[in-house]
């Protein structure tokens, strides 16, 4: 089976929580479409270094595995305030904490990730990527398209992606959010037209807030 979930932010229980619920064996496949750093969770280093060791799990690059990668080289105070304000204070601390050889082989495994994965699956073509299919690499990692959002691709292709939390797809305040979770127990994976947004809000603090995994092959969807 091949599997894909997005933005762990650091929520390392609930991933390996995640891998328990579907029976992840090394027969199967998984994708994790960036963002496994920052935010509310404390092992988003130790959900790199899992990933690092399994041959069948591929992380894509998500906005916070960049800003990871090249602030923690740079230390520019403008830079290291935004990454602050992004989550990025408990990747730092975990990320200072290592050996350098240990610095190294993580900078390099997130040099090396691609920003978006072409994958067949149960007779579908899916197209794996962060937040949004783009010509431009940036956008392809930090578009925001919304709920409107269909494939730009003709013959079926499946886009699944992250990034923005389906809570706050429909906007990013405080009433729009409000307004989104009155009356669900839980932030559940959004379907449009051959698009899948599987951001359930994991690394937020909210009590409807859930890790989502799609299985490709069957479309059905698994929550911890």
């Amino acid at each position: 089976m091949t599997y894909a979930m997005s933005d762990l932010h650091g929520e390392s229980g609930r991933y390996q929580a995640m891998l328990e619920r579907i029976r992840f064996s090394p027969e199967d496949a998984l994708f994790i479409l960036g963002d496994v750093v920052d935010r509310g969770g404390i092992g988003g280093v130790d959900i790199l270094r899992d990933v690092m060791a399994r041959p069948n799990v591929r992380l894509l690059l998500g906005n916070h595995e960049e800003i990871f990668r090249r602030v923690s080289r740079t230390r520019g105070d403008r830079e290291m305030d935004h990454w602050r304000r992004s989550g990025g204070q408990i990747t730092l601390d975990t990320f200072d904490s290592l050996s350098a050889g240990e610095q190294a082989d993580i900078l390099a495994f997130l040099d090396a990730l691609p920003d978006h994965a072409e994958v067949e699956a149960g007779g579908r073509r899916f197209y794996l990527v962060h937040a949004f299919p783009s010509e431009d690499p940036h956008q392809r990692i930090w578009a925001r398209p919304g709920p409107q959002a269909v494939t730009p691709f003709d013959g079926g292709t499946i886009v699944v992606a992250g990034h923005t939390p389906v809570c706050e797809f429909w906007g990013s305040d405080e009433e729009t959010i409000r307004k989104y979770l009155l009356g669900r127990e839980h932030v559940s994976i959004f379907q449009g037209p051959g698009y899948f947004n599987i951001d359930c809000a994991c690394g937020y603090q909210l009590p409807q807030r859930r890790l989502a995994c799609l299985a490709l092959e069957t479309l059905e969807a698994y929550y911890t």
